[in-house]
């Protein structure tokens, strides 16, 4: 397959410009709500009704257990998560979301997506039906890549148990 170098130009700068518009919005929100990115990780990283021991954040995220502390501290006292006991061992405390801390979650993407209503109104009608068809295209494609590449990756993975168990 040929390489578009005219259209990989293209898609980079418009991810760039998304990128720039997207980021703005989510750092003032972040500023304004006085959360740093790593906090802002962690509420979206217990997003979804996952609950996990300070020991796994600080593991996911690569800091000691003492900042992980710290961190699920200061967000505990923001009213974002909360602490309950292990069903099974008394002696973990499981980390979750509290309402707050969905709700952050929520208005943080909204605010990272809110320039998009914006872009669109200075698009005419047509215009905005021809986006609409082109990007339905991109995704479709992008979907049936991330397929391909899943596949490659799965088929490569068992290709190397098949070859370390042989030896």
């Amino acid at each position: 397959m040929s390489r578009n170098i005219e259209l990989e130009e293209a898609l980079k700068a418009w991810i760039s410009q998304v990128m720039r518009f997207s980021m703005r919005g989510f750092i003032e929100f972040a500023n304004n709500n006085k959360l740093s990115m790593p906090q802002i990780a962690v509420l979206f990283w217990l997003s979804g009704d996952r609950r996990c021991a300070v020991t796994e954040l600080g593991e996911e995220f690569g800091v000691s257990g003492a900042a992980a502390s710290q961190m699920v501290e200061k967000l505990s006292q923001m009213g974002f998560i909360e602490r309950l006991e292990d069903a099974n061992d008394r002696r973990v405390k499981r980390l979750f979301l509290t309402q707050k801390g969905k709700d952050i979650v929520e208005r943080s993407i909204e605010a990272r997506q809110e320039w998009i209503s914006h872009f669109s109104e200075i698009f005419s009608s047509e215009e905005a039906r021809e986006a609409t068809a082109l990007l339905g295209e991109f995704r479709a494609r992008a979907m049936k890549l991330a397929r391909s590449d899943s596949a490659c990756a799965e088929h490569q993975e068992r290709k190397a148990t098949i070859s370390n168990s042989d030896n």
